[in-house]
């Protein structure tokens, strides 16, 4: 298998990057399904537990369920047979999404403190050291930042990458997608529930900063684009100037806080590669730089 160092700008590691990501996204990328993942964790099982804790309506909360049981990622056991009830407990694909959660915590804890979080009493509850530990690379057991990491492609598995792929994407925030009334996460939901945003994130990651090279890697339609583009620099998470030389740029460039972000992707990309088994897999790899090594998530001491 040949494999090449590319620059983090190339298009082609950009597409398969993408093309890897969507199929993650749109398994679990949606504010309801992260939400019931979360509330699960908090102790809801039964339809009316999920309702009260986050606030969703019935016909929602239904068609949710229904696309996490599918994908194998909540089991529905009966309770009741006199009428009929069920209950609803995650499955180990289920359970293994708790890292990506914690993530998702740690990042709020440095960046959006909420000490009344109710995710954060349940992290402390269920693994007190969880917040303790950071995403080290498996290799080397080094700490990994966003900017430790690089890129390899193999060639040979890119005749393997299917087209690009946007008929099916949203183009625009249905009205399903809207913040539950009752968030158990903050800010970091608004971002890993956001398909759209969270391939906007990914080209920035990638060195993408120009408006049409967005619009070109995403196949986006522009005012979709330039919504995302907006939230995210309202956001902080992007930045419309190179901090690093404090002049007005024709770009976006990730923030501090948006760098920040990278370790969730991490965990969410580790986690769709361990479960998600016909996703594609990108013929980019990730190199942790520090050592030289294909970069794996070292896995946090969690257990749920």
């Amino acid at each position: 298998m040949t494999r090449a160092v590319i620059s983090a700008t190339d298009a082609i590691a950009t597409h398969a990057l993408l093309a890897a990501v969507r199929q993650s996204a749109d398994i679990i990328c949606d504010r309801w399904s992260i939400s019931l993942i979360a509330a699960e964790f908090m102790g809801a099982r039964r339809f009316n537990e999920f309702v009260d804790l986050i606030g969703v309506t019935g016909g929602l909360l239904t068609a949710r369920l229904r696309r996490l049981e599918q994908d194998g990622i909540l089991l529905q056991t009966p309770y009741s047979r006199r009428p009929p009830r069920n209950e609803y407990w995650l499955t180990n694909m289920g359970r293994a999404f708790f890292s990506v959660l914690v993530e998702m915590v740690r990042w709020e804890q440095s960046w959006s403190p909420n000490p009344d979080s109710p995710m954060l009493r349940t992290v402390h509850t269920r693994a007190p050291k969880a917040l303790l530990d950071c995403v080290r690379c498996e290799a080397c057991r080094n700490r990994v930042t966003a900017r430790d990491v690089g890129l390899m492609v193999s060639r040979a598995r890119l005749e393997a990458m299917p087209v690009k792929q946007t008929a099916f994407r949203r183009s625009s925030v249905d009205s399903d997608s809207s913040p539950p009334a009752a968030p158990l996460l903050g800010p970091s939901l608004d971002l890993l529930g956001d398909k759209w945003s969270i391939e906007v994130i990914n080209c920035s990651f990638l060195g993408v900063r120009r408006f049409g090279d967005f619009k070109a890697q995403m196949g986006v339609a522009g005012n979709v684009l330039g919504d995302r583009l907006n939230r995210l620099v309202a956001m902080g998470f992007l930045s419309r100037h190179d901090g690093r030389r404090g002049a007005a740029k024709n770009g976006y460039w990730l923030t501090p806080r948006g760098l920040s972000f990278y370790p969730v992707l991490l965990r969410l990309q580790d986690w769709a590669d361990t479960w998600i088994v016909d996703r594609y897999r990108s013929p980019v790899t990730l190199v942790h730089k520090t050592c030289g090594q294909p970069l794996a998530a070292h896995p946090t001491d969690v257990v749920v």
